[in-house]
């Protein structure tokens, strides 16, 4: 599993990604500006923020990132202009409203990652009447895809080498969107705009976005490729699209079909994109022009227990579980007095039985003061 720091190492590396956020911000950040930057990982957004002549800054971020950026401020200088929030932002406050929201939310497939609800609650909550966003908007592009490697990604469970016990995976992972890096010669024909999305305006819970592509040459359809164009600010785009050699260094998605099927330059494929972003789903259909239908969605590529399913009905009943309960326990005894060494000492004396082991009780306890306690 890559590391936050190998993982933030990667945007801060990406020479171009940068230079389209500076510019952007420049553009946008006035002398003496208030700031708050979602999600900010190493805080490189907020520096190139107060470097532009911004006067505060917020920068918020729910993992330990957080000190990455507030030892960097320190470090250079800045540490006076900023305030380090740590948290989801949707559950933060603010002391006031800001003059520019800023935040690189932007997935894979543009949407994919939260961006609108974090915009949209940031809007609400955060940014003054006529406030500004950085990015602005997004537009969605689709394309038929023939990929080797992407077919890899969808079907691997299902390879020669795998045991046949395995083989049903493959249901799962034809119903999963994919980080992949296409190439030019794996695009069956040019890209559709699918939709554009405007972070300043409020945004339906569910969409729908549909699109015709046009075979360009004869070839194999594995699936669809997505990805985005996001315009930070007025005239400056970022984008991760495959046909551009001014594009980020940032994945695009796979949407595969249930299986390859044989097309022909001029064939038109209908393709339908529908997306509940505040759950994390995405679904896809893909009309041939046989009249061949496929449809798919990342709930059915979910590994999910009968349990999990249960308690995801609206009409289930939840009862605390044991480890609820154990939390509960450990969490009584945070009542502004006792140290750490001292709610340890208690929980183990009191309740001997609440983890299987002394060793497991004392790794619970640190785990639950890490987390649900200042």
């Amino acid at each position: 599993m890559i590391s936050r720091l190998d993982e933030h190492l990667g945007y801060i590396a990406d020479s171009l990604r940068l230079a389209r956020f500076e510019a952007a911000v420049n553009a946008v950040v006035r002398q003496g500006d208030s700031v708050v930057d979602l999600g900010c990982g190493t805080g490189i957004l907020g520096l190139l923020c107060l470097r532009a002549g911004a006067a505060r800054l917020y920068a918020i971020d729910s993992t330990e990132m957080l000190e990455v950026a507030r030892d960097t401020f320190v470090r250079a200088g800045y540490s006076a202009h900023a305030k380090f929030l740590h948290g989801i932002s949707s559950r933060v406050d603010l002391p006031e409203r800001v003059d520019v929201v800023i935040c690189d939310h932007v997935g894979y497939f543009g949407f994919d990652y939260n961006i609108l609800e974090t915009l949209a609650d940031a809007r609400r909550r955060f940014l003054k009447p006529g406030g500004r966003l950085i990015p602005a908007r997004v537009t969605l592009q689709l394309a038929p895809v023939e990929s080797e490697q992407c077919r890899t990604l969808a079907e691997g469970w299902a390879a020669p080498n795998i045991p046949a016990e395995f083989h049903w995976l493959r249901e799962r992972t034809v119903n999963r969107k994919h980080a992949a890096k296409l190439h030019n010669d794996e695009l069956l024909g040019l890209p559709a705009d699918l939709a554009t999305i405007d972070f300043h305006a409020d945004q339906p819970e569910y969409h729908r976005w549909t699109a015709e592509l046009r075979m360009q040459r004869d070839g194999v359809l594995h699936g669809l490729g997505g990805w985005f164009s996001c315009e930070l600010a007025e005239g400056i785009w970022m984008t991760n699209s495959p046909l551009s050699d001014q594009a980020i260094d940032r994945s695009q998605v796979f949407l595969p079909i249930g299986e390859a099927i044989a097309v022909k330059a001029g064939d038109l494929l209908k393709a339908t994109v529908m997306a509940r972003p505040a759950d994390h789903q995405i679904a896809w259909e893909v009309e041939a022009p046989s009249g061949q239908k496929f449809r798919h969605s990342t709930w059915q590529g979910a590994l999910l227990s009968s349990e999990e399913i249960a308690r995801r009905n609206p009409k289930h009943v939840p009862q605390t579980s044991r480890s609820g309960l154990a939390r509960i326990v450990v969490l009584r005894y945070c009542d502004g007095r006792r140290t750490v060494k001292e709610i340890e000492k208690a929980v183990l004396r009191d309740h001997p039985a609440l983890m299987p082991s002394t060793e497991e009780i004392s790794r619970f306890v640190a785990q639950v003061l890490s987390g649900d306690t200042i």
